[in-house]
């Protein structure tokens, strides 16, 4: 499978559905996450499996387990202020990297959901990032 066209075909229906298809995949929830391209200046949209955390969602930059890390993250490390939609719910985020004390606590509770995220990481020797996406206070629409 190309994972290309198909993040392309899972954003699509996500963004026409409003939110009520494509928010699932299985067991797993999906966002839609916005960031600014680090280059170019201009948005881009992907969807990004997540984790219910606290009072904000978590993503794993695993990008399969490839070695380097997904543009997105990079996107974000350059521009933290994302917006995302979650299902039905759109809001303004800001991307902070887990901390270090917090991550395997975290990593424990993902992998019990996504046994591929173990997967993902033994494939490579970087530590992947897992990444909060935390509401900005007032943004939710």
């Amino acid at each position: 499978m190309n994972w290309k066209y198909f993040a392309i075909a899972h954003r699509a229906v996500y963004r026409l559905s409003g939110g009520r298809i494509g928010a699932r995949m299985g067991k797993l929830e999906s966002v839609l996450v916005e960031t600014v391209g680090r280059r170019s200046g201009k948005p881009r949209t992907v969807p990004i499996i997540c984790y219910p955390y606290r009072d904000s969602v978590v993503v794993s930059a695993s990008n399969s387990g490839r070695e380097t890390h997904p543009n997105w993250y990079l996107n974000m490390r350059s521009n933290p202020r994302v917006k995302v939609q979650r299902g039905r719910e759109h809001f303004e985020a800001e991307a902070e990297d887990v901390p270090e004390s917090e991550r395997e606590a975290l990593w424990r509770e993902i992998t019990a959901v996504n046994p591929h995220q173990q997967q993902y990481r033994a494939c490579t020797d970087r530590e992947i990032p897992l990444v909060y996406l935390k509401p900005v206070a007032g943004n939710t629409q």
